[in-house]
């Protein structure tokens, strides 16, 4: 079967990293996939590809006009029929709709995120088979989309590497360092994150310069990120360590993981901090209302308290620092339980199922089971 992968772009976030466990698993069941780019952006995830092994094509250099990338899609795919369309990403998932229902040719899309997009309402009914990257967002799907449940199948985005990282030792004398990876954009909620420290900081001046927030990535809201640190006086507690090519050699100098997002689906980065045993401070959206079990293996962060559920947060860590080692070691058992390799496999095989009956003619025009 002849699948064809089609993403918004290869800049720097969790979907498109993700593209190299995709396709690896599905090559091991047998299927060819190719994968294209509707446009570069800052071809962060293009690495990865790379290392796997993985060819992609880049329609263009730079994102084009709607209609033309459609036309070249279309072309595209008149040239090298494939049997089934995959999308990843808005963009990507309102041209690859059209050029399935133009050719003919069924489409899977990805939803990532618990969130409203047009394309998940004007395409519904022309995507064959949605494939949510976690069970909240399948649920989300369900419930907020309306999206019937032979419709939905999920495929958690996360295959836990080995690691033997131990859980923080930690006993509140020396610098807390926490930290975030991720593009530094308005759905991250990184400004609420430094208000909170900031927060912190003057409400609790004994502990004051025992803490350091860092966040690794690049993105459009840098500059504004580094007026309010300035704005704060933080310049020695806050930094902005740009991409990081080795996520897991910064996520070892770290005792606390913060990832304070607006929504997320997945989330790839809180995952992987909790595989290297880090207890993570979250809002609960996403997977990680799930994974980040407060009391236990984690904080939750009050979505419309950010900056005072952070300090609040904080203020607890430091009067019992030996929760980060307990929490730490909860986070990786969590990990190990729900993400392993063979899990993943397990799952894609299900879905692979799926696929190949969408791919046979005679089940044409028949819903996915």
């Amino acid at each position: 079967m002849k699948i064809h992968y089609l993403v918004t772009s290869l800049e720097t976030g969790g979907a498109e990293f993700a593209i190299p466990d995709i396709v690896k698993a599905l090559e091991e069941f047998g299927h060819q996939v190719d994968v294209t780019a509707c446009e570069p952006r800052d071809m962060g995830a293009a690495p990865h590809l790379e290392r796997a092994g993985i060819p992609y094509r880049l329609l263009d250099t730079r994102r084009r006009s709607f209609f033309l990338t459609l036309f070249r899609i279309l072309r595209l795919f008149h040239r090298n029929r494939p049997d089934i369309i995959w999308t990843s990403l808005s963009r990507a998932t309102l041209l690859g709709q059209l050029a399935g229902k133009i050719l003919n040719i069924p489409v899977v899309s990805w939803k990532n995120s618990a969130s409203i997009r047009f394309t998940t309402t004007a395409g519904r009914r022309i995507t064959r088979l949605w494939v949510a990257d976690s069970s909240y967002v399948a649920q989300f799907l369900r419930e907020k989309m309306n999206i019937p449940p032979e419709k939905i199948t999920s495929w958690p985005l996360y295959v836990a590497a080995p690691e033997n990282h131990p859980a923080p030792d930690w006993d509140g004398s020396t610098p807390l360092h926490i930290g975030s990876t991720g593009r530094l954009h308005e759905v991250k909620n990184y400004p609420l994150l430094i208000e909170g420290l900031a927060l912190f900081r003057r409400t609790h001046p004994q502990w004051a310069d025992l803490v350091h927030l860092s966040f690794a990535g690049d993105g459009p809201q840098r500059a504004e990120l580094e007026t309010l640190i300035r704005q704060h006086g933080l310049e020695n507690h806050v930094s902005l360590k740009g991409f990081q090519t080795d996520v897991p050699a910064f996520l070892r100098t770290l005792q606390l993981y913060a990832q304070p997002s607006r929504y997320e689906g997945m989330c790839l980065a809180a995952h992987e901090a909790m595989n290297m045993s880090l207890p993570v401070v979250a809002t609960p959206v996403g997977e990680m209302r799930n994974s980040v079990q407060p009391g236990r293996a984690g904080f939750l962060l009050k979505p419309d308290r950010i900056p005072e559920t952070f300090c609040d947060t904080l203020a607890e860590i430091f009067q019992d620092p030996a929760l980060l080692h307990a929490y730490g070691k909860a986070a990786k058992q969590h990990i190990d339980q729900h993400y392993s390799r063979e899990a993943f496999m397990q799952r894609c095989g299900t879905i692979v199922e799926k696929l190949e009956r969408m791919a046979d003619p005679q089940s044409s025009g028949k819903n996915p089971s």
